[in-house]
């Protein structure tokens, strides 16, 4: 499925002024498209950009032979800025609710003000493809200033270039009801608001306007980024736009998701014959690292069993989408994007060598004893720091996964434990972390994903669907274990080992007692991880706790008391409800 491209004069419908207005500054006569080439070269020039004697790894044909790595620098704006995002108020909804009308028109006269400086500019057009895949796609056209090419050639190196290849690809893809994703940027804009707020003398008390704002229309898939000097926030923009299309126009052929997936490949040779298994995980997290993005390929440097290599394939950050009609299973995860884009933790850990730099964000650069200029990959030193790094297998889509792993920071949890029921799944998958303040101090994200736009019963149908289809098992890895003597964060060495375990059919699970649904690991699984797992982590010693076993009710009732919130079926809450009933 792809998109609309383009707007024809007679258009009256799947239009806003907010497109109207992205489209004209893209078409305006001090406007020009601009080659991945000539975006390099621009970059270069860039004045808050620095460039290192690192060549950068081949892309594809498009990228200038031995180019060198590029970092710009976006001053206190380093990091994503979820507070800023503004979501426009539906045509519908502003007919339906005056307030909603105000918010739309107040944010249309802050995007006309900032259009009206923009088209007197001089800008660079360039434009990508989201996917390499005919099931959904969608053309990405994003706009800059030209003193921002950094922008353009970081949306290049992460998206898919518009070739004959991807342009055959994109024309067997079924149409789509809704307009192509357009991005316009303006990384030096400040609001009037808050400039007046910070110039005049004001109390504690007052509240800051927001200082930047990241606008999206999601009726036209449009996003005007005002203020974003950094490319977290151009993808993020991307990510949501393309949800919220494959949730509204697809009749619920799609799931979001929020997080990784990865392929571990197991290869055993015996009597010089060989047989590989493969074992596929998506990963979800609600823990504030990025830990759901980490140790894609560490697992290959493991201590492998005789006779055994470990690999690993991996999708990027940047947004998933699992089909729910597809009958093809090695295409059942839609991964945007071609290439990874994280921290300098998420990218080390990445990689059992030297990570690869395509590119970066607010990364040192330091000058060797060989005089080279030469990036430094020390979190301490850059702490905001971006990376591109090459996600090198050819096929960046993946089959069904056998299992979903949850990662939770919840201390009514053990630090590990599995699900088989699909509706428990589903239950836990929309309710997996809870703002009880006895248990956990984590917000609920409905699905795992913070950056919704669309209403959640539409997720709840599809993931439905899909979880008894899937027959796949719920793994929930809490990184914060219960009890006083036992907060210490779990090591990342011993989540990982999960992953490389089950691939190995090292585990052997038995129900929890205490928790009927769950099921947890049998004694002696992680002894080889860390010796004293068992003692520390006494689950039975825990169960029999009446202060531990009330923590487990209030949990389960303010997972309950959530689900109401959003209006689940009550299809979500009875398995939580068959739990209670036998937590005596």
């Amino acid at each position: 499925m792809s998109t609309l491209d383009f707007i024809e004069v007679g258009t009256r419908k799947n239009v806003s002024e907010f497109q109207a207005l992205a489209v004209t500054i893209m078409n305006a006569p001090a406007s020009s498209e601009i080659s991945v080439k000539d975006l390099y070269a621009a970059a270069m020039q860039q004045t808050s950009a620095v460039f290192s004697s690192q060549t950068m790894p081949k892309i594809d044909e498009s990228f200038p032979e031995d180019a060198n790595v590029i970092s710009d620098f976006t001053g206190e704006d380093s990091c994503d800025t979820d507070w800023f995002v503004r979501i426009v108020p539906t045509r519908e909804e502003a007919l339906e609710n005056p307030d909603s009308a105000d918010e739309r028109e107040e944010l249309l006269d802050i995007v006309r003000r900032a259009s009206f400086d923009l088209i007197q500019r001089e800008m660079l057009v360039h434009s990508v493809y989201l996917t390499d895949n005919t099931d959904f796609n969608c053309k990405i056209d994003i706009t800059v200033p030209t003193q921002f090419p950094k922008l353009l050639l970081d949306t290049a190196i992460h998206y898919y270039p518009i070739d004959e290849k991807t342009s055959k690809n994109y024309a067997k893809s079924r149409k789509i009801d809704m307009p192509s994703i357009r991005i316009v940027c303006y990384p030096e804009w400040e609001n009037e608001e808050w400039l007046y707020w910070k110039s005049k003398a004001h109390n504690e008390t007052e509240e800051e306007p927001p200082r930047l704002m990241m606008i999206y229309d999601t009726e036209t898939n449009t996003a005007f980024l005002l203020g974003a000097q950094n490319f977290s926030e151009i993808r993020k923009a991307v990510k949501v736009l393309a949800w919220n299309t494959a949730v509204e126009a697809t009749n619920g052929e799609f799931l979001p998701v929020n997080g990784t997936v990865k392929t571990i490949s197991i290869k055993k040779t015996v009597n010089k014959k060989s047989e590989t298994s493969a074992t596929t995980f998506m990963t979800v997290s609600c823990c504030e690292d990025e830990r759901s993005f980490f140790g894609l390929n560490v697992h290959a440097s493991e201590t492998p069993a005789k006779n055994e290599e470990i690999s690993v394939t991996t999708s990027g950050d940047s947004g998933l989408l699992m089909i729910a009609s597809t009958q093809n299973k090695k295409k059942f995860v839609i991964n945007f994007g071609r290439n990874g884009f994280g921290s300098i933790d998420s990218v080390i850990a990445s990689s059992k060598t030297e990570p690869q730099i395509v590119s970066a964000e607010n990364l040192a650069l330091v000058k060797t004893a060989s005089d080279k200029k030469e990036f430094i990959l020390n979190p301490m030193l850059s702490p905001n720091a971006k990376i591109h790094t090459l996600l090198t297998q050819e096929d960046k889509d993946f089959p069904m996964p056998e299992y979903l792993v949850l990662m939770v920071n919840d201390g009514a949890l053990p630090p590990v434990s599995m699900i088989k029921d699909p509706d428990l799944i589903t239950s836990m998958w929309f309710s997996y972390t809870t703002e009880c303040d006895c248990c956990s101090d984590s917000k609920v994200i409905p699905g795992g994903n913070s950056d919704a736009t669309w209403a959640v019963d539409s997720e709840i149908e599809v993931f439905t669907k899909i979880a008894k289809r899937g027959k796949f098992r719920l793994i929930v890895v809490n990184t914060e274990p219960y009890s006083d003597s036992t907060r210490d964060s779990l090591a990342d060495d011993l989540i990982l080992s999960v992953y490389t375990k089950i691939a190995r059919n090292e585990i052997a699970w038995k129900e929890w007692k205490a928790l009927p649904g769950f099921n947890l690991p049998d004694k002696g699984t992680f002894k080889n991880v860390k010796k004293d797992f068992d003692t520390v982590y006494d689950t039975a010693k825990f169960s029999a706790d009446p202060v531990y076993k009330d923590l487990l009710r209030d949990s389960l009732e303010m997972k309950i008391e959530y689900l109401r919130t959003i209006d689940a079926p009550q299809a979500l809450t009875a398995p939580f409800y068959k739990i209670l009933a036998k937590l005596i």
